[in-house]
């Protein structure tokens, strides 16, 4: 056979009934230079039979690999890539298909520009019976996006397979997000690019992985980890976790020491930062002599900040700074990330802060902060009254360029170097997506009602004796 341009795999567990349309959609291809390589990962519908149609139909170009037992993305796609026979490799969801061009576009540029290891498209959103939704307009690498951190969709993203074996193929320890993993990998070593033509059509259907929010941020968060770990030497950066606790807000007394949970409030912003186990040394700053006493009662130093510090008018870029001069002229402690903490973000956990850090590290950007997408309608003053500032969710649709984010407060994480009396950012920011409910943070009266039982709820969900089944 000759070699193909080409390779594209499918990996299909039980969505036979998308299959036929996914596998249509590579046999119609304006570039006829291709293998399709279908992955059978232990279905019980009907993907056996329409496996084994197209395998007869033309078996020169079309070979079917079946699992008895399911295998997860990662690890078929390391399977395949010891397969294929293209110069260029693609996975297509069972549940998308391809616009006829798809495969000519991105070879094309691929051959035209050998620079680039990695060629993703727009797309169009359709529903479960492939009815048009909207159109991603994903924003172009350096003319629209300078910092790479929004990931290319991982199915339809062209990579050279040369690329892709120098890199190691993919982790198998994880077993979902293999787009993410891809990026991360690819983009910090090669050229990347965007084709603004939108080139294959994405299902939105309640099966969708996409839509499974704490499966996709746990994937995210472990495959940071792993690549982020391959990154760590001999020397490491110094890293300081900083906790502003303000104790005498007006309408707020002594809330930085008042019960939350069953503890004081920032006794669960101490104990996520200790857990973290990622911070050279841990301050607090704050403007409470009891705070201070406090935390050294449990070996956290802190300090007393100037008393003008404290007032409405003072931004907390001012506090940060003063805090990590003083921690460098009066302690000689130096530290080159400073990890800023709200001690009014019970929720926030330990390997938040580590995804914080990894992300920081693995996009060189001069900060990462926390957020939440906020997925609600939002609307501004325009001439003729409200216009909607992201219309695609009235369709329920999240766009791209319509994404709202939040940040929640909770982590900081920036480079010494950044921190400045009037900002505490810098030019290029980053992000980790945290779950709205992890996001909550205490701001009144009704907060702190609300994370008491929060907390509290999650305290007893932990101490139940497991069940008869779980054991």
């Amino acid at each position: 056979m000759e070699r193909p341009l080409v390779s594209v795999y499918i990996t299909c567990h039980n969505y036979g009934r998308y299959l036929e349309q996914a596998v249509e959609s590579v046999l119609v291809q304006s570039l006829q230079h291709w293998e399709l390589i279908i992955v059978d990962d232990a279905s019980s519908d009907e993907t056996p039979e329409v496996c084994q149609r197209y395998l007869q139909r033309d078996p020169q170009r079309i070979r079917v690999l079946r699992h008895d037992e399911a295998q997860g993305l990662q690890r078929n796609a390391n399977r395949v890539l010891e397969m294929a026979r293209g110069k260029y490799i693609m996975r297509l969801d069972a549940d998308d298909w391809l616009d006829e061009s798809a495969l000519l576009v991105m070879s094309e540029r691929m051959e035209r520009r050998p620079e680039v290891a990695l060629v993703y498209p727009n797309y169009f959103y359709v529903d479960a019976e492939g009815r048009f939704l909207g159109v991603e307009q994903r924003k172009l690498p350096g003319s629209e996006a300078r910092l790479l951190d929004l990931p290319a969709h991982g199915a339809c993203t062209m990579v050279r397979r040369r690329v892709l074996k120098a890199l190691g193929g993919y982790d198998e320890r994880h077993n979902a997000q293999d787009g993410y993993e891809l990026w991360l990998k690819v983009s910090r070593h090669y050229a990347v690019e965007g084709v603004a033509t939108p080139l294959f059509y994405y299902r939105q259907h309640p099966e969708s992985l996409s839509r499974n929010e704490d499966r996709l941020l746990t994937a995210r968060r472990q495959i940071k980890r792993s690549l982020a770990e391959k990154l760590e030497g001999a020397v490491k950066p110094r890293v300081v976790g900083l906790v502003p606790a303000k104790n005498t807000y007006k309408s707020m007394p002594d809330v930085v020491l008042s019960e939350v949970g069953g503890r004081p409030l920032i006794d669960h912003t101490l104990e996520a930062a200790r857990a973290s186990g990622r911070f050279d040394a841990i301050w607090v700053t704050t403007d409470c002599p009891r705070v201070v006493e406090h935390c050294t009662m449990r070996d956290i130093p802190a300090m007393l900040r100037p008393s003008a510090l404290s007032e409405a008018d003072r931004k907390l870029s001012e506090v940060v700074h003063d805090a990590i001069t003083r921690l460098e002229t009066d302690h000689d402690l130096y530290p080159d990330v400073v990890v800023v903490l709200s001690a009014h973000s019970p929720l926030r956990r330990a390997d938040h802060i580590t995804k914080a850090l990894d992300t920081l590290v693995l996009y060189d950007a001069d900060s990462v902060i926390s957020v939440y997408e906020d997925f609600d309608m939002h609307f501004q003053h325009g001439a003729d009254g409200l216009e909607p500032l992201n219309p695609a969710m009235m369709r329920k649709l999240r766009l791209e360029r319509e994404g709202l984010y939040v940040f929640n407060g909770a982590i900081t994480a920036v480079w010494r170097d950044a921190i400045r009396p009037d900002d505490y950012h810098g030019k290029s920011i980053s992000h980790v997506v945290m779950p709205w409910r992890e996001s909550f943070q205490l701001k009144s009266d009704f907060d702190r009602w609300m994370l008491d039982r929060l907390l509290r709820h999650d305290n007893e969900d932990r101490q139940e004796p497991p069940t008869a089944a779980a054991e």
